[in-house]
C-alpha cells in the first residue's frame, strides 16, 4: 500500500479504538454462564471495561486487539487501522511473512502487542496468501498466562482449519532465534517503484470499499476475515482440481428437531437458516463464514435437538445445508409441532386450549352456584310466601270464631 494512501486512510477512517456490536454479544442471551473473556485478557481491564461488553472509558485503549481477538461471538469490531496493519503483508513480494509481537528481536513484516492478537481466521488467511513464520521466542518470558493460553486456543484452531499435514506445511513456529531466519527478496529499482504503483492502486480500492456511505457488499461490519477467507478458498478451488477441505464446527443436529426456529433468532450474524422446499421437506441451511463458531444456537434450543458444535470438512465455507426434516404443524395456528404431539397442537395453542377449557369450567362452576343461589333464593322466597299466607289465613279466621257469643249475651241482659 502506498504512502500517501495509507495517510488518506489515516486520516479519513483513524480510530483510536475498536467497536462493540452489543447485540451479538453472548451476554445478551440466556446463558448459565457469563462471558467474561474480553474483560480478562485486555490489559487494562477495570480501567477500560465496566463489564463485559459495557465500556467504561476507550481513553486507556492502546488498540493492541486482544478483546478482538479473544471474543467468541465476535461482536468486537476491529478499527480500519488495524484491518489494514493486518493485510499490508499480503502485498509483499515475499515468500513468506513474519509475524511477531513488539518484544521480539527478530525483524518481522507483521509486529503487533501479542501474536494472539491476530484472529485465526486473519491468521488462516495470510496463510492462504503466503506462508507464515510465528516468531514465539519472547513467548518463554511472557508473563501474561492468559495470551499464551489465548495463543495456544488459536494455534489448535488453525490445525483444525487446515489438517495437520497442510498447517505444517504453511506454518513455521519459531520458538529459538536461529529458526526461519528472516530474509528478503531484493528488488530493483523499477520493480520497487512498480509495486509501490501497485500497492497504491490496491490501497485506493481499499479506501473507496470502506469511505463513509460505502457498505461492504456481503458484510454489514467494517472488514471480516471470515469473509476473506470465503472468498480465498473459492479462487483456490476455482484453480484446483482436487480442492482442500477446511475445518468448520457447526451445529449438529439431530432427529428431535422440528423448526421451532428459536435457533435462527438466536444466530445474529445470519449463519443460520430454516428453508422450505416444494417437496415439503425443510432444511437447515448454514453459512459457515458466517458463523463464528459460539454456540448460542445450541443455548437457544430448549428440546436439545442439537448435539454441541461438530467439525465438519468443507471445501469452501459458502451456505451448506446440514439437516433436512419433514415438519408437523399445529393443526389450529399452522406453526411447527414437535412429532408425535397427541393433540396436534403447539405450545401456545395448547396453552391456550388449556386456559380456554379452565375458563369454560369456571364460567360452568359459576353458573351452576349462580342456578342454585337462584334456586335457594326462590325457595326461600317461596317459604315467606307461605308463611305470610298461613298468617294471614290465621288471621281471617279468628274474628270470624268470636262474632256468635254476641247475641247470647244480649239476650241474657
Amino acid at each position: 500500500m502506498g504512502v500517501f494512501t495509507k495517510y488518506a486512510m489515516g486520516a479519513l477512517m483513524n480510530t483510536p479504538h475498536p467497536e462493540i456490536n452489543r447485540k451479538q454479544c453472548w451476554n445478551m442471551h440466556p446463558h448459565r454462564v457469563t462471558c467474561t473473556d474480553c474483560l480478562d485478557i485486555c490489559p487494562y481491564g477495570s480501567d477500560i471495561f465496566q463489564r463485559a461488553n459495557l465500556v467504561k472509558d476507550w481513553t486507556a485503549c492502546t488498540n493492541c486487539g486482544l478483546c478482538v481477538s479473544v471474543c467468541r461471538s465476535r461482536c468486537i469490531i476491529p478499527t480500519q487501522e488495524q484491518v489494514q496493519q493486518d493485510l499490508a503483508p499480503v502485498d509483499t513480494d515475499n515468500d513468506f511473512i513474519w509475524i511477531g509481537c513488539d518484544q521480539s528481536q527478530r525483524r518481522n513484516d507483521l509486529v503487533r502487542d501479542c501474536v494472539g492478537a491476530l484472529t485465526w481466521e486473519a491468521l488462516a488467511y495470510l496463510a492462504l496468501n503466503k506462508k507464515v513464520v510465528l516468531d514465539l521466542t519472547p513467548c518463554g518470558e511472557c508473563e501474561k498466562d492468559k495470551c499464551a493460553e489465548h495463543l495456544r486456543a488459536e494455534l489448535t484452531r488453525l490445525v483444525e482449519f487446515f489438517g495437520e499435514a497442510m498447517f505444517c506445511s504453511r506454518f513455521t513456529l519459531a520458538y529459538q532465534p536461529e529458526e526461519a531466519p528472516y530474509q528478503t527478496k531484493s528488488l530493483s529499482r523499477r520493480e520497487m517503484f512498480s509495486h509501490m504503483t501497485d500497492s497504491s492502486k490496491s490501497g485506493a480500492k481499499q479506501l473507496l470499499r470502506i469511505l463513509p456511505g460505502l457498505k461492504p457488499q456481503d458484510s454489514d461490519n467494517s472488514f471480516d476475515f471470515r469473509l476473506a477467507l470465503n472468498h480465498r478458498t473459492k479462487q483456490l478451488k476455482a484453480g484446483s482440481e482436487n480442492p482442500l477441505r477446511y475445518g468448520w464446527h457447526l451445529p449438529a443436529f439431530t432427529d428431535k428437531c422440528y423448526g421451532c426456529g428459536k435457533c435462527e433468532k438466536a444466530c445474529r450474524s445470519g449463519a443460520l437458516k430454516l428453508e422450505d422446499l416444494p417437496d415439503g421437506q425443510t432444511r437447515v441451511v448454514i453459512t459457515p463464514w458466517k458463523c463464528s463458531e459460539c454456540g448460542m444456537c445450541v443455548n437457544a434450543c430448549s428440546t436439545h435437538a442439537i448435539d454441541g458444535m461438530k467439525l465438519r470438512q468443507l471445501t469452501t465455507l459458502g451456505p451448506v445445508s446440514v439437516f433436512k426434516f419433514k415438519k408437523t404443524l399445529c393443526t389450529n395456528c399452522g406453526k411447527p409441532v414437535a412429532p408425535g404431539a397427541a393433540d396436534g397442537l403447539c405450545s401456545v395453542c395448547r396453552i391456550k386450549a388449556r386456559t380456554k377449557q379452565r375458563q369454560e369450567a369456571a364460567a360452568e362452576r359459576a353458573r351452576k352456584r349462580r342456578e342454585e343461589a337462584e334456586a335457594k333464593k326462590a325457595a326461600q322466597a317461596a317459604a315467606k310466601a307461605e308463611a305470610e299466607a298461613a298468617a294471614k289465613a290465621a288471621e281471617t279466621t279468628a274474628p270470624a270464631a268470636a262474632e256468635p257469643a254476641a247475641p247470647e249475651a244480649a239476650d241474657k241482659i
